[in-house]
């Protein structure tokens, strides 16, 4: 019984995008910072699972899409999806932080995304499943270099539609997938820095 207890408390966490390690800093601490820029690294064992990327990818070489799967094995493929990757979750982040990081210490935001998984279509359809990104997060000071603090592996998920009807609604009424996802890590990233007090 209590193992189960245990896998179930484990499984909510992971759904839901929690984490269990602590903010070392106070609120006044967090809101003295001042974001000047966020840095996103991939690092090179990362998993990047992202079908757009690779089509858009193809399409840059203007080949066919259907060749997409097997382009994308390229190192010059990979850099490109790591690129665009790269710049969904720094906007993200960018959007999230600039009004929680308005304090007077300026400091750097520096991201390293371990693993993109972004669920097919055909995946949905049959299995289903949710969209996925690992990455560490840390805030360094922005004249020096200093480490202010490090979240080491912030998991995130994005729901996604199942089955045909649910991918048909997905695709119709809901932002891409890569823009939910990249917008969940980083609204995560920004409540475990300085969670929001609930209304008295």
């Amino acid at each position: 019984m209590l193992n189960r207890l245990l896998s179930l408390c484990l499984l909510a966490a992971a759904l839901s995008g929690c984490v269990s390690v602590p903010n070392p800093l106070s609120p006044p601490q967090v809101e003295a910072l001042h974001l000047t820029t966020v840095i996103v690294e991939v690092d090179p064992a990362a998993t990047l699972w992202w079908g757009d990327g690779d089509r858009a990818y193809a399409r840059s070489k203007g080949l066919p899409e259907q060749d997409s799967e097997e382009l994308s094995k390229t190192p010059e493929a990979r850099a490109f999806i790591a690129k665009a990757a790269s710049d969904k979750i720094g906007a993200a982040l960018q959007q999230q932080l600039k009004p929680v990081l308005a304090g007077q210490r300026p400091v750097k935001v520096v991201v390293t995304l371990r693993e993109l998984r972004v669920t097919s279509i055909i995946q949905r359809i049959l299995v289903g499943g949710p969209h996925e990104m690992t990455a560490s997060v840390a805030i360094v000071d922005a004249k020096t270099g200093a480490p202010i603090l490090s979240h080491p592996g912030q998991r995130s998920i994005a729901r996604a539609g199942e089955g045909i009807g649910g991918t048909l609604v997905d695709a119709a009424f809901l932002a891409a997938p890569i823009d939910r996802l990249t917008n969940n890590f980083a609204e995560d990233f920004r409540n475990w820095l300085l969670p929001q007090q609930p209304p008295l």
